[in-house]
């Protein structure tokens, strides 16, 4: 089992668990690879039993507040031609789950759990229905994915396997060692290309000074 680390998790007290991170689309491992190349995070990209794996492989080529890796990769929109997709995240101790359908919605939907609290509803997320996990993975017992999520003792990582276990997606061993996906056949890993980073870098300065022209923002 994964073992929590005796540190405050933003601030607060209490332990920390590692970070993980599972991200499964539909799309071909060619096309995924592709799409992977063109983001900021570096990625590890392999084949998995029906679906295309995508695992943080490294720390993120863009500046704070972007570099946190996670986080970036959890909400990076996926083009409907890869998806559907789900995404599995342990990150500042939180579990975190990503929806995105095709071509249903354009929006990631989320859900958001958290040790001793359970599934919180941060404000600015759509949330992601147990149906829409279950609509898109194609599989599960709704009865047992809602008793996962009501579980609050539990790591992160331990609660997000279960769910995609209960969801019969491949890779649940994968959230609790990550160090496993250096094994996965078929395993090709992308690094972010300059361009792209620069190009990231000079959309987040314009979109920043825009905001502050219009008064919405520093």
């Amino acid at each position: 089992m994964t073992q929590p680390v005796d540190q405050p998790v933003d601030g607060r007290e209490g332990p920390a668990w590692p970070s993980a991170g599972l991200l499964l689309l539909r799309g071909q491992l060619s096309e995924v690879v592709s799409w992977a190349r063109r983001g900021i995070v570096p990625v590890a990209v392999a084949p998995l039993e029906g679906w295309t794996a995508v695992l943080p492989n490294g720390d993120s080529h863009a500046a704070a507040p972007y570099d946190d890796a996670l986080t970036v990769l959890a909400a990076r929109r996926v083009p409907p031609r890869l998806g559907p997709a789900l995404g599995f995240f342990v990150i500042d101790g939180r579990a975190v789950i990503t929806a995105q359908e095709r071509p249903r919605r354009r929006r990631a939907r989320w859900v958001v759990w958290e040790p001793e609290r359970g599934v919180v509803h941060p404000p600015g997320l759509d949330i992601a229905p147990p149906s829409s996990l279950l609509r898109i993975a194609g599989a599960g017992s709704r009865s047992e994915l809602v008793e996962i999520m009501l579980e609050r003792h539990i790591a992160p990582a331990r609660m997000l396997a279960a769910v995609v276990a209960v969801l019969g997606l491949p890779g649940p061993r994968l959230l609790v060692d990550p160090a496993g996906g250096a094994d996965l056949p078929g395993r090709v890993e992308r690094e972010p290309g300059d361009r792209q980073v620069a190009w990231f870098e000079d959309a987040v300065r314009d979109s920043v000074l825009l905001r502050r022209e219009l008064g919405h923002g520093r």
